[in-house]
């Protein structure tokens, strides 16, 4: 029987010292977290392969769940409702450290953060089987743990993004990176179906999470190496840096001003709108495509339309930088591509709810819905660096937690709504009418210019 004290080992070994390792023998690194150095074109390049492949291993292991649900379901016997919740647990611990995890990476360097957040919820990853056949009550508390830890990882690099990129280039790179969540969503959705046939469900998480972690453990190796280190944000000698000890860390996160400046609750409000239905499809699209089209291959339906959105991440985040840099205004390009990711999905989705017959227009319908979505790496995912650049991973991590809030509900609503009534159509006009009032708000208040 595993104990209480061997359980606070392990803690303690994987992340508590290593996190004191990283206060005491690098406080000069933490004292320079917040420099203004850009890296150059290589660093870029380089920096952007690791985050993108690290948004990539994030997906695919919040991914295997949802994807799996189908198998999980007939094996433990859970209904929708009870399916429901433990798709909907994940957003619990999600949404608690949104804000914390953009607080100390404003503060101390995302990329400590992120490598010792990614440590952990790949080896829970890997060990959920055990707690699916064992308790759902484990399961649930498992994903909420599970949640928590991928909480900070956007928030964090938001926050490396924003301080090392210059502003003309920054949707590009948001975009790139971006594109490695939809990638990832991609390449689980391609290789659940394939592991749960030859080697049945148990199979994907020990995949996932040993991906997970070997991305991690490179990524610490990378970070501990002096070339890699020394594009870090928080690793240049000090004297480096024009910066003194008295401005580290000297400016106050706003709190008041975040929650009542209008530029910024447009930003939260669409963010929501957006992940209402993204959370809806990424969650219960792969149960809809199996229920009312039994016979559809499953890679398809679980591949097309995150590879539709992964290419509108990218190619928005171009095509905003091609608009900026020619001396476009940038409110304007902002909620051009704001009003693409929300007011187009509306349509896709009020056209999926009455009138997809076939597997063939729900298909065209749901990738017409993520292609759309994707332009938000342009919009919502860009917009907190250009009005709070100081606190844009503070700002990121609120929103974040309030778009995991909403996801909960939307997540559980649509469980709800299936189990009670059994009618998909209400779950996506519902969808379409919260996308539709999201995109309103932020084309009447949104703004790209600096307001924190």
């Amino acid at each position: 029987m595993v104990s209480f004290e061997s359980i606070a080992n392990v803690v303690q070994a994987v992340f508590l010292k290593p996190l004191w390792c990283v206060w005491k023998r690098k406080k000069i690194e933490m004292l320079y977290a917040n420099s203004n150095q850009k890296w150059t074109v290589g660093e870029r390049r380089v920096w952007c392969a690791v985050l993108f492949t690290g948004c990539m291993c994030l997906y695919m292991s919040r991914n295997g769940l949802p994807q799996s649900m189908v198998a999980i379901s007939a094996d433990v016997k859970w209904d929708k409702h009870q399916s429901g919740v433990v798709l909907s647990s994940f957003f619990w611990g999600y949404l608690a450290t949104q804000v914390l995890g953009g607080y100390l990476s404003d503060r101390y360097g995302g990329e400590h953060i992120l490598w010792m957040s990614a440590s952990i919820w790949s080896v829970l990853t890997g060990i959920l089987p055990y707690f699916v056949t064992e308790s759902g009550v484990a399961v649930i508390l498992l994903r909420i743990i599970t949640g928590a830890f991928q909480g900070v990882h956007y928030p964090a690099m938001s926050s490396l993004l924003t301080a090392h990129i210059n502003e003309q280039d920054r949707t590009f790179y948001f975009g790139i990176v971006c594109a490695g969540s939809h990638i990832g969503t991609v390449f689980s959705g391609s290789i659940v179906g394939a592991l749960i046939f030859h080697f049945g469900w148990h199979s994907v998480f020990y995949v996932l999470g040993l991906l997970g972690f070997i991305w991690s453990s490179s990524f610490r190796s990378l970070l501990m190496s002096k070339q890699f280190g020394r594009w870090s944000s928080a690793s240049s000698p000090a004297v480096d840096h024009p910066m003194s000890l008295s401005n580290v860390g000297s400016t106050p996160v706003p709190w008041r001003r975040i929650f009542t400046t209008p530029a910024i609750l447009a930003i939260f409000t669409a963010h929501l709108s957006g992940l209402f239905f993204f959370n809806v499809l990424i969650n219960w699209s792969p149960t809809y495509f199996h229920e009312m089209f039994p016979d559809s291959p499953s890679w398809l339906y679980n591949t097309l339309p995150w590879l539709c959105n992964a290419a509108s991440s990218v190619g928005s985040g171009y095509l905003c930088n091609k608009w900026l840099s020619a001396g476009s205004d940038i409110t304007r390009v902002r909620k051009f591509f704001v009003g693409i990711s929300l007011l187009g999905p509306s349509v896709g989705l009020a056209v999926l709810a009455f009138s997809a017959h076939s597997f063939t227009s729900a298909l065209l319908c749901v990738s017409f819905v993520t292609l759309c979505h994707g332009a938000s790496s342009a919009g919502t995912i860009a917009n907190p660096s250009d009005v709070a650049p100081d606190c844009a991973g503070s700002v990121f991590g609120i929103m974040n937690m309030l778009g995991a809030l909403e996801g909960l509900m939307a997540v559980y609503l649509a469980g709800h709504i299936l189990h009670t009534y059994n009618d998909w159509n209400t779950v996506y006009m519902l969808s379409a009418v919260v996308s539709t009032f999201g995109g309103a708000i932020f084309v009447m208040f949104g703004s790209g210019n600096k307001v924190l």
